[in-house]
């Protein structure tokens, strides 16, 4: 089996394990969706069951604090089903090729040629990845008013987290590129970073997810991602995820972490 393939399965075991905690916690915890208003510059609280608003006071703050929590355990319960279906849809279609790449265990001759091949290929491939990463290209025209801060790779980025991603890629000589437009179908997006692997060529996309506080953007972020899946970008293949809130950062030493196992 591919190295990818158990990494996927280890994943889904994982994902596995995830889904039946939230979906425990989740029985657990009250019944219905917490709403909240503002009202001038204090916010009120409703209990919304069976189609229906209840107004909850000061004292219960415990409830409305256990909704919130109900309503971040549906979207985390949403995104990592989501993140399983698509694990379990590329598993039902890859097939197991190592039974031909075995062909060059048993042949020590074929297999040091090839090996002395693609480091030759690699050498050519070094300087094709350069010219593509320094290669003009169509970026996000969208709020150009937000490109505020500058990474030592010269890239003018929309916040302080995707210079964490940019710096670490820049100084570990991965080649890629900033919102380079992505077209799927007739949709148009602009990945975070669209990379390329140093050692053979193939493409990865990083999408940092920022505001994943935030319930309207969550729900954009899984959109996305259920797009990419359709299309084979995938979550642990091809597809590299960051996510963050105001209370959970990303961390420069995360960002190592991932492109050391991607890359390096």
């Amino acid at each position: 089996m591919l190295i990818y393939q158990k990494l996927l399965l280890k994943r889904k075991e994982y994902l596995d394990q995830e889904i039946l905690n939230l979906q425990e916690k989740i029985s657990l915890l009250p019944p219905g969706k917490l709403v909240c208003t503002k009202n001038g510059k204090r916010f009120k609280w409703y209990h919304s069951l069976n189609h229906s608003y209840t107004y909850l006071p000061k004292s219960q703050e415990i409830l409305a604090e256990n909704l919130a929590l109900k309503d971040y355990c549906q979207l985390q319960l949403k995104y990592l089903t989501a993140e399983r279906d698509a694990i379990n849809a590329y598993l039902s279609k890859s097939s197991d090729f190592s039974p031909g790449l075995s062909f060059f265990e048993h042949h020590p001759e074929h297999q040091r040629l090839l090996s002395k091949a693609l480091q030759s290929s690699f050498s050519t491939l070094s300087k094709e990845l350069a010219i593509w990463a320094s290669a003009s290209y169509e970026t996000n025209p969208s709020h150009p008013e937000q490109l505020s801060c500058t990474s030592i790779s010269g890239h003018l980025l929309r916040s302080k987290s995707e210079v964490i991603i940019d710096t670490a890629l820049c100084t570990n000589k991965i080649p890629f590129r900033y919102e380079c437009i992505l077209t799927l179908d007739s949709k148009t997006f602009f990945p975070d970073f669209t990379i390329r692997h140093p050692e053979n060529g193939s493409f990865f996309y990083w999408e940092h997810f920022g505001m994943m506080d935030s319930p309207a953007y969550s729900q954009n972020a899984f959109s996305k991602l259920q797009t990419y899946a359709c299309h084979g970008i995938l979550p642990t293949v091809n597809l590299i995820t960051t996510y963050e809130t105001k209370e959970h950062p990303l961390s420069a030493q995360n960002v190592q972490e991932l492109i050391t196992h991607y890359f390096l």
